[in-house]
Formats: structure tokens, C-alpha cells, sequence
């Protein structure tokens, strides 16, 4: 484990102490120049978050165009372009696709408004979109191996920029009876993520990676919560795979961009990979009593064990890791002096509630047959 290992296990002890009940589909800190305070939607308008900003950067986002990774862009352009930054939002794939018709891509007039220009363009195609434009910053919030960064890397070199941040993932991490995880612990030395990692610290840039797990917030298109609003306002039961005691972690959008923006001209930050996630974690049967709660009614949560239902893959009957998959932000708040502005996992899923129902997602026709033959199998 890294030399943070102690003070990350210390800072989440008394949270973990707390609780009683899968990717698929969240040093001294460097002072910067000045304070900003990031303006929020108008229904959050009375909220803000300060965060240090440096000096004004030209910054390319290569944006991913689906996925809950795209709000993490979204959320990364809005916070640059309040703090001045000059900010290119470059989203892969064409303007013209579908997922376009879709969050966070439907509310990009919120970033245009603050001075962000947005293209589309493959990473391949960087060249030629973008000529001989130079950039300080870029960021990569879409590859996941070598094939997709590498080409975004050997742009970011050629622009001449100093600074190059990835979207990694917690999901590299070998799973672990210790959580929460943290930097330093074992990974899966062949996946994607830490490979482009591992290639990153050979280039001449100042590097930083940040490694998510599950998110949350305005802007948002991946079912997280939604799966779980799905069965809690259709009166069916929650199946949550194993004890429901496993921990996680659910982040909003906004302090996964803001702790990405904290690196930004922070020579703290060079060289070094963050766990990009809130301060504290959730139980799966938490989350499923949040959500509940959220929507006003008692969950009616159902736990069982995959191995009495073989014929169902857990990734496709329930949108998170059946196992401890949580990590320690306490890196972060040590070297960035980064902090979240939306800790209340609760109050982030009373409006994520609210949103739901506003596009009428709870009225919609669904059907549950995975649903249906787990529970036909443990006789429920």
C-alpha cells in the first residue's frame, strides 16, 4: 500500500463503523492563485462550491460519447469554463448520433454559455479537427487502453501541452478483504487502464490519473439509481445479491469533475493517481433503502445468493458489484485539498427522484423477467 495507506484506513473507520444494516452497466495542498465559486443548475442555484483555481488554461477534454463517464466531461467543462479556463469539449463519434439525443450531450448550451466550445471527433482524428492549436491541458475522459489514449497522448505531446489527466477506473483494482481500497494497492496489471497508466509516466508530461467508481447527479444517463426507482415505484421487490452489507460507492458528477480541476497547474499533482470518489461509501442494501426513501415508501429489499440462481449473470440482474468495491478519497484531500461539495448521498437522490418522475420514467412500460426467474428460483 502507498504512504497514505494509514491515514485513508483512519479516515474511513469511523465511517464504515457507521453502517448497520461493479463497473457495469464513481502532502500540504499547493495554493493556486485565486477562488472561484462554480455556478450550479438554477434548481441548486442557491449551492455552490469554491475551488482553487490556476492560471488560465487553454484545455482540450476528449469526452467519451456515452456511458456514465460523459458527465464526468460535462461537469469537468462547466467547472473550467466558470473559472475562465479556455476549454474545447471534444466529444468522440459524430454530432449527428442518437446518443446525442441524450444527457449530459442535451444540456451542452449550459457549458456554450460559458465559453466552451464543443467538437466531435474521433481520438484518431485530433489532426485534423484540430490543426496546429496548442493546448496546456488535455484530458481524456474516454479511452480505456492504448489503442484509444494512445493517440490522444501522442496529440497532447504535440500541441505542446504540459499537463495530461485520464479518467482511469477503480475497477482495476484486484478485489480486496481490506477495503477501502487505496492508491497503491494491487491492480490488474494487464487491463486497459493500467497500461495507459503505466505508458503516461514514460511521457514527457506532467501526468495525473483518476480512478471513479460509480456516479450520481444532474446530467447523468447511466441506471445507477434508476434501476433501483424502476422496481421501488412499481411496487416490486429490490434483489440485492449476497448480504447486502458489501460497500460501495456512489459520486456525484460535480466533485468527481471538481477533484479532476483540482490538478489542473497543481505540480502536486504530477506523476500521481487519485481514487476519484466521495468520502464515504454505501451498502448495497443502503442504497437500495436510499432510494426508497427518495421516492417516500419502505424498500422491500430481497437478498439472496447468486449460486442458487447459476442461469442468471449477476452484471445483468443488478448494476452494481456484488462485492466490497469502494475506495478512499483521503489522497486527494491530502495533496489537492479537495473536498466534496455534495457528501449527502440522500439529498442527491431526493432530486435525482424528482428528475425521474419529471420525464415520466415511472410511468413507462417495463418488464422484469430477469427479475422474475430470480425469484422463481429461490421460491419468492
Amino acid at each position: 500500500r502507498s504512504s497514505f495507506t494509514m491515514s485513508a484506513m483512519s479516515a474511513q473507520s469511523a465511517q464504515c463503523s457507521t453502517f448497520a444494516s461493479r463497473k457495469r452497466v464513481c502532502g500540504t495542498p499547493v495554493k493556486a492563485s485565486r477562488a472561484f465559486v462554480v455556478p450550479t443548475r438554477a434548481a441548486s442555484s442557491a449551492r455552490s462550491v469554491v475551488v482553487e483555481a490556476a492560471d488560465k488554461k487553454k484545455v482540450l477534454i476528449v469526452n467519451t460519447n456515452g456511458g456514465g463517464h460523459a458527465n464526468i466531461g460535462f461537469w469537468l467543462a462547466k467547472t473550467l469554463g466558470a473559472a475562465g479556463h479556455e476549454v474545447t469539449m471534444n466529444v468522440v463519434g459524430e454530432e449527428g448520433d442518437k446518443k446525442m439525443q441524450k444527457t449530459p450531450f442535451t444540456l451542452f448550451d449550459e457549458i456554450r454559455a460559458l465559453g466552451v466550445k464543443t467538437v466531435w471527433c474521433n481520438p484518431d482524428a485530433l489532426k485534423s479537427v484540430h490543426g496546429d492549436a496548442k493546448f496546456d491541458v488535455v484530458v481524456d475522459n474516454n479511452g480505456k487502453d492504448m489503442e484509444t489514449v494512445g493517440p490522444v497522448a501522442d496529440f497532447a505531446v504535440a500541441a505542446g501541452a504540459s499537463q495530461f489527466l485520464f479518467v482511469s477506473s477503480a475497477g482495476i483494482y484486484k478485489p480486496t478483504v481490506a477495503p477501502p481500497h487505496v492508491e497503491g494497492d494491487a491492480v490488474k496489471e494487464s487491463s486497459g487502464h493500467a497500461v495507459v497508466e503505466a505508458h503516461l509516466k514514460t511521457l514527457p508530461l506532467k501526468m495525473s490519473s483518476f480512478r471513479p467508481q460509480y456516479l450520481t447527479g444532474y446530467g447523468s444517463n447511466k441506471d445507477c439509481e434508476e434501476w433501483f426507482f424502476d422496481r421501488i415505484v412499481r411496487g416490486r421487490p429490490i434483489l440485492v445479491p449476497g448480504s447486502g452489507d458489501q460497500l460501495s460507492s456512489v459520486t456525484h458528477a460535480e466533485d468527481l469533475a471538481t477533484m479532476i480541476a483540482s490538478a489542473i497547474g497543481n505540480d502536486a499533482a504530477a506523476g500521481e493517481i487519485f481514487n476519484c470518489v466521495t468520502t464515504k461509501a454505501v451498502t448495497l442494501n443502503g442504497m437500495a433503502q436510499l432510494c426508497a426513501a427518495a421516492a417516500g415508501v419502505e424498500p422491500n429489499v430481497i437478498n439472496y445468493d447468486p449460486k442458487d440462481v447459476p442461469e442468471v449473470e449477476v452484471k445483468k440482474a443488478f448494476p452494481f458489484r456484488p462485492i466490497h468495491f469502494y475506495s478512499s478519497s483521503a489522497k486527494a484531500q491530502a495533496v489537492l485539498g479537495w473536498s466534496p461539495k455534495h457528501p449527502d448521498l440522500a439529498a442527491e437522490l431526493k432530486e435525482r427522484f424528482a428528475y425521474y418522475k419529471s420525464i415520466g420514467r415511472d410511468k413507462k412500460e417495463m418488464a422484469f423477467e430477469t427479475d422474475d426467474k430470480i425469484l422463481a428460483a429461490i421460491g419468492k
